[in-house]
């Protein structure tokens, strides 16, 4: 529903309240209190089925699928069904250690160790390794790139500044312990700092992308290739069958997702311009 639409039915309903209250008796108005239901009734998710999401934004969304590129909350919110955090948060925002990879922080080393769980695969079945992890900083950090998406707390990474700046062909400060097709992707800090074990916190990415998938494409075409705009790959619940660019996308089970089966079949997401 619109928020004018909200609007509407909550001063429609407004004015039918205070309507029947004027047409009764004062005596009996103020001893009788009005009763609203103390708890929303949980019934169990069907299986299966479409989801239809109408996604509400003052202009159609660019179509960037890729977080380490993509600067827009419509775009964010577009790829939402595939688009799934390294890491999952509880209430605080604080890493739980039970997303698709675990984090540990060193103290004594100042480094953070990544792991990704197992079962973690993109949507064409090949697992997400250790130099997708290490492949997203250099999308982040190569200059030909040039995404909002990179910012100087990043550059708390040994490395990370003198690549970004070209004066390097790769960023010191990340270390394959067990090669690229490894789980483990461990980052090597100038200093660790008290906000790390939350998400969010500007000193390390929270994604991964594709290496197998993207490689070939230069960095400077990445933000207009078709692996970025039209076929993405995610690790997330659903993968993308269709995006008509700006309008809608449309997508099914990814069936290596590592949790399970989601609920429904196929979502179907459409831009909504709210004039």
């Amino acid at each position: 529903m619109s928020k004018s639409k909200l609007l509407y039915v909550t001063l429609a309903s407004s004015l039918a309240i205070l309507s029947t209250a004027c047409g009764a008796k004062k005596t009996d108005s103020s001893n009788q209190p009005i009763k609203f239901s103390q708890a929303v009734p949980h019934k169990p998710i069907k299986k299966g089925g479409t989801l239809t999401y109408a996604l509400e934004n003052e202009s159609p969304f660019t179509g960037i699928f890729s977080a380490e590129i993509a600067d827009t909350s419509p775009d964010s919110e577009a790829a939402a069904p595939g688009d799934e955090a390294l890491f999952d948060i509880n209430d605080h925002y604080q890493f739980t250690n039970k997303g698709a990879a675990s984090l540990k922080l060193n103290h004594s080393n100042n480094t953070a160790e990544i792991k990704v769980k197992k079962k973690v695969r993109w949507s064409d079945g090949k697992p997400v390794t250790a130099k997708d992890l290490e492949y997203a900083y250099e999308i982040l950090a190569n200059p030909k790139v040039q995404t909002t998406q990179y910012t100087s707390s990043l550059e708390n990474i040994k490395g990370m500044a003198e690549y970004h700046r070209g004066k390097a062909n790769n960023i010191s400060g990340l270390e394959m312990p067990d090669g690229p097709n490894g789980k483990t992707l461990i980052l090597h800090f100038k200093e660790l700092k008290p906000a790390m074990m939350n998400s969010a916190n500007g000193f390390f990415w929270e994604h991964a992308a594709p290496y197998h998938y993207l490689k070939n494409v230069p960095f400077e075409k990445l933000v207009s290739s078709p692996q970025i705009r039209k076929h993405p790959l995610y690790f997330g619940p659903y993968k993308m069958d269709k995006t008509v660019q700006g309008q809608s996308t449309s997508w099914s089970r990814n069936p290596y997702y590592w949790r399970g089966k989601p609920n429904f079949e196929h979502i179907y997401m459409s831009n909504i311009t709210n004039f």
